[in-house]
């Protein structure tokens, strides 16, 4: 009776645990089509877009107007508040920078022929980056908004990110003419 008992518990135990491996998995290819998308969308960059409301925040012309019609004391304290606003979308654009190089990176070793001189082109474009960021951020401390500088960098990015979308193309191509020569062997 012992006996018949332990063989029951037995056979059910196995008959749970081989229906827990066959059940249909949640985490299915459909399923991770989205989590790798919104992975690739936080990759991808997002301060840089706002360059023309800063431009026209930071311009000449804006500055001059408030000069003449706020008081002294009111366009003092608006002409800080708006530097702030400039370190925080260079701050933003450090992000995006950083963003896209990590995703460069992921890229790079996905890509089946990378040369030499696309990673000189990737670290040269890295020191450049830097270079200029640090100095805006050192204008930006002394009190001067150096609009062009931070257009450079705003531009920067977005060839940066054009670049990654061309070479995330050419990588998702060559695989997909892997996978077709592979299934048709």
């Amino acid at each position: 009776m012992n006996e018949q008992i332990i063989v029951i518990t037995l056979a059910l135990a196995f008959a749970i645990l081989l229906l827990w491996l066959l059940r249909p998995r949640q985490r299915s290819a459909e399923a991770a089509g989205p989590a790798i998308d919104r992975a690739l969308e936080s990759a991808l960059p997002k301060h840089y877009r706002f360059f023309p409301q800063i431009r026209q925040a930071l311009s000449a012309g804006d500055n001059q107007y408030l000069l003449e019609v706020a008081p002294p004391r009111v366009a003092g304290q608006v002409l800080r508040e708006r530097r702030a606003v400039a370190r925080s979308f260079l701050r933003g654009l450090r992000e995006d920078y950083s963003s896209l190089e990590r995703l460069a990176r992921i890229v790079a070793s996905l890509s089946p022929v990378l040369s030499r001189q696309q990673e000189l082109e990737r670290v040269l474009l890295g020191l450049r980056f830097r270079l200029l960021y640090a100095l805006v951020q050192m204008r930006l401390f002394t009190g001067r908004v150096p609009i062009g500088q931070i257009e450079r960098l705003t531009e920067l990015i977005g060839r940066l990110a054009l670049r990654m979308e061309q070479a995330m193309a050419e990588v998702g191509a060559l695989s997909e003419d892997r996978l077709t020569r592979g299934l048709n062997a």
